[in-house]
């Protein structure tokens, strides 16, 4: 199921995009199969940093979360890493959600036209996760 789609617009200088935002739901009892985020990209000149995301519940109680994350271009070039993503304990009610967010890459040109597509799936299954996604910000 599709959470978020969105893209924020300039509002100088006519509409373009700043940031994209785009994330999944996954099976919050035990996160362990892929999840896949697409997005369009029309811009290849841009520099961009891209920032992964999860929103979890009281359940996660890591400090961390290994990943792997695939990254397939709109001509099926392929890139694939493991990645941490360092999480932070909240004094949250337990009946709300935190969204933990950290920097993929910075500075990065998408250089082909076309959809994206982004495999993230957790080294190990895990507890708590209930969504995945990339935040896609024009670098400053």
């Amino acid at each position: 199921m599709l959470l978020a789609a969105t893209t924020v617009c300039a509002a100088a200088g006519g509409c373009m995009a700043h940031t994209q935002s785009v994330a999944v739901d996954v099976d919050t009892r035990d996160w362990s199969r892929p999840a896949l985020l697409s997005f369009t990209n029309s811009d290849t000149t841009t520099l961009r940093d891209l920032h992964l995301f999860v929103r979890c519940n009281e359940r996660f109680e890591a400090d961390s979360l290994p990943l792997r994350v695939m990254l397939l271009s709109p001509d099926s070039l392929r890139f694939e890493e493991r990645f941490v993503l360092r999480t932070e304990r909240s004094e949250l009610p337990a009946a709300r959600s935190r969204v933990c967010e950290a920097p993929f890459r910075s500075r990065v040109v998408l250089p082909d036209t076309g959809r994206y597509r982004l495999v993230i799936a957790p080294a190990t299954p895990q507890r708590g996760i209930e969504a995945v996604g990339i935040n896609i910000v024009k670098t400053e």
